[in-house]
């Protein structure tokens, strides 16, 4: 071996890992107690520098500071989402206070258990169990997943494999969040299944020529009115080479040109120009018998109600009032009332967390009267107020609605409960809390959860859309759009506005949320392998419940969830 020396052990100094050069390969030291283990110094995800990611000496583990793909030391391997490629792994050996690698020495990932060496010691790691050298590549052999690939081939389910505690609703089971395969699963059968996904508002494509990026789950979208004023919903990605051909989040066009070799696409989608089709003297071109019809981007089906569109990848989908039921459509309609929307604004953030992980964020009415200050203390969302945490028949749908009341109706008993209240906490804007009555309904505040990317908000006055853009287990985007009506006065559009600091990603209760959200989502990925508890309200089992203390509504969804996923 040419061991070669990169760094002494003094340099790591309080810090678990530590960032060397060799010969311009940039690399990771990391001291795991008497243990030095060497890796590849970028995430095989994004590559950002693991350096600065956070170490787990007691388990051994990275996780990279940009996505939060996490690694095993010890045998290089990829744990978690986004991340598909292990780290590669080199044979350390220390002398005295000197550590050197052998440059030569990169080594298939060690197996799960596999003993390392202490400092010192040169570290031979031997190919993982399962793993087979292929060109010089790694190709993972996951029994699990040949098992299940063998049972869909065959007809069956991921019953065999994925076993749901007790078959009892009651117990949501971790590898619901945060396994890798789970995840590509619900993108083909839900996301990309028999589902409307929310992609616009018609207000965003407004005139003809008019185009806005969107997804559906992770797959990007192009959203499009063409002439003729019709919506068109298809995948961007050029039918030649697979680039992203559209590269603005939002505007207008005529045409829409790949940039790497200039195919040309009209607003529906066709392909209608490919740059030296028939070649240059005779020589080069397209086939003679290629036919531009049957080359154009894959087009989804396109529905659209009160100003809102959705696309689905199924091509016999039911109508968006069957997919809703009566009362989810009753609510949709109540603020998608008729009158033309206006787009006043967007946020985007991204969310450390698994993206049903929102859904049963606003199933869960229970949480709202605990955690949310702004919430209890101005009587938005507290116990004793007229409430309803409605499921569909379904169980796929939601919408937790509630009535204002006053925080000072609050009996001692509740207050004492809500350790989030504080009737000290007064508003400096007045007007904050103003509620204009215009919608025709019983309530002051309506999350409603569209199955499975869209959230419709109306929280007083403010009114919003949520679409959920999974990119992973571990993490999702948010894609707020903020919107009133066409009709709305100046001072209107402005209370709106005020009132919008309720929500986005540092909202006055969005806020508490996001950070609620990663917390289950850490603990899962440090602790895994246990079971959530959704058992409250056991009288309503699964479905609507008129208490804010129920997790019926969580219940009901994951009813769902598992008939559309097969465990």
């Amino acid at each position: 071996m040419a061991w070669q020396k990169v760094a002494s052990l003094g340099e790591f100094g309080d810090r678990e890992v530590l960032a060397v050069d060799l010969a311009g390969t940039a690399l990771a030291l990391f001291r795991l107690g008497t243990e030095i283990h060497a890796t590849g110094g970028s995430c095989t995800h994004e590559f950002a520098d693991l350096a600065n990611g956070f170490v787990e000496a007691a388990d051994g583990t990275v996780e990279c500071p940009l996505h939060q793909a996490m690694f095993d030391i010890r045998s290089g391997r990829a744990l978690c989402a986004p991340a598909t490629e292990g780290l590669k792994v080199y044979a350390v050996k220390v002398e005295g206070t000197d550590i050197f690698i052998d440059p030569e020495g990169v080594h298939a990932a060690a197996a799960p258990g596999a003993s390392a060496p202490q400092a010192g010691q040169a570290h031979e790691a031997a190919p993982a169990a399962g793993v087979t050298q292929n060109g010089g590549s790694l190709v993972q052999k996951n029994e699990k997943n040949e098992k299940n690939e063998k049972n869909e081939k065959n007809g069956g389910s991921l019953v065999q494999n994925y076993v749901w505690p007790d078959d009892d609703l009651s117990l949501v089971p971790d590898w619901v969040y945060t396994d890798p395969y789970i995840y590509e699963r619900e993108i083909e059968r839900i996301f990309h299944g028999p589902t409307w996904n929310f992609v616009a508002l018609e207000a965003e494509v407004e005139k003809p020529g008019d185009f806005i990026r969107s997804h559906v789950g992770p797959t990007p979208v192009v959203v499009a009115r063409a002439e003729d004023g019709s919506i068109h919903v298809f995948e961007n990605r050029c039918a030649h080479r697979a680039s992203e051909f559209c590269r603005m989040l939002s505007g207008s066009t005529k045409e829409f040109v790949c940039p790497y070799h200039q195919w040309t696409y009209d607003l529906k989608g066709n392909l209608v120009g490919i740059p030296f089709r028939r070649g240059i003297a005779g020589k080069g071109g397209m086939p003679a018998d290629f036919d531009a019809e049957r080359h154009g981007l894959r087009r989804l089906h396109v529905t659209s109600h009160r100003g809102v569109v959705f696309a689905s990848y199924a091509p016999q989908m039911e109508s968006l009032a069957d997919y809703l039921g009566p009362e989810v459509l009753r609510e949709f309609e109540a603020t998608f009332d008729g009158r033309k929307l206006k787009v006043l604004g967007h946020y985007r953030h991204s969310l450390p967390g698994n993206w049903k992980l929102y859904h049963e964020n606003l199933k869960d009415p229970y949480h709202a009267t605990l955690l949310h200050t702004f919430l209890v203390t101005f009587g938005l969302l507290v116990v004793g107020n007229r409430s309803l945490m409605l499921a569909d028949k379904s169980g796929r749908h939601g919408v937790m609605a509630s009535a204002k009341s006053e925080a000072k109706a609050l009996s001692g008993a509740a207050k004492k409960e809500m350790r989030s209240f504080n009737e000290g906490l007064t508003l400096h804007e007045k007007r904050f809390m103003n509620f204009v009555e215009e919608f025709d309904s019983p309530w002051s505040v309506t999350m409603a959860t569209i199955w499975p990317n869209l959230i419709v908000q109306r929280e007083m006055n403010t009114l919003g859309v949520r679409q959920i853009v999974p990119d992973g287990p571990h993490e999702f985007v948010m894609k707020w759009t903020m919107f009133g009506f066409e009709g709305d006065d100046e001072e209107m559009t402005r209370h709106r506005l005020r009132q919008g600091n309720l929500m986005g990603p540092a909202g006055f209760l969005g806020l508490e949320d996001n950070e609620a959200i990663k917390f289950v989502q850490d603990g899962m990925r440090r602790v895994p392998g246990g079971t959530h508890l959704v058992k409250l309200d056991p009288q309503t089992g699964e479905g609507t419940a008129d208490t804010l203390i129920s997790e019926a509504a969580i219940r009901a969804m994951y009813r769902h969830w598992r008939e559309a996923m097969g465990v």
